[in-house]
């Protein structure tokens, strides 16, 4: 039973781990690496000052 449950969680690591590539080289070609690196999607709140960046 155990050796089952061990090949189980290798297997599911395995998918995951496919998935997660699939998903990194999809997303890679849709957006620029500008767009991913851009923070344009909501504020940045500094937590130990609590300002917000200005934008440009």
């Amino acid at each position: 039973m155990v050796f089952v449950m061990n090949w189980g969680a290798w297997a599911a690591a395995a998918v995951l781990a496919l998935w997660m590539g699939y998903d990194l080289l999809r997303t890679n070609r849709t957006y620029d690496e500008s767009y991913l690196l851009s923070s344009e999607e909501g504020e940045i709140v500094d937590s130990e000052v609590g300002e917000t960046a200005a934008r440009s």
